[in-house]
């Protein structure tokens, strides 16, 4: 099956499921939207227990990956590493605004 005949037997399909849901509704009722029933109440249940406040962060991943360097590196090599790539970053970005200065 060729791409335009594949193509047009989807765009049948389309028109004909188009008609069909013109037909179901009448033209002069709006359609209305049925919403989703809210689950049970947001408050917590007695005896749950919530995540901590660091885990609900959108910052989690990042907590997460000091946690683990801290404990694999220990805090001096981890502190040491994330300096180094911060300035690393920061220099390779300034050196690239000078340079495009420098090319503008």
């Amino acid at each position: 099956m060729k791409h335009a005949e594949a193509q047009g037997a989807v765009l049948a399909r389309m028109a004909e499921s188009r008609a069909e849901l013109i037909a179901t509704h009448v033209a002069g009722k709006p359609v209305r939207v049925a919403r989703a029933t809210r689950g049970p109440s947001r408050t917590l249940l007695a005896g749950t227990r919530t995540a901590p406040w660091y885990l609900r962060t959108p910052n989690a991943g990042l907590i997460a990956l000091a946690l683990v360097s801290i404990a694999m590196l220990g805090l001096r090599r981890a502190a040491q590493t994330a300096v180094g790539a911060g300035l690393s970053a920061s220099t390779h970005r300034a050196l690239g605004n000078v340079f495009d200065t420098l090319r503008g």
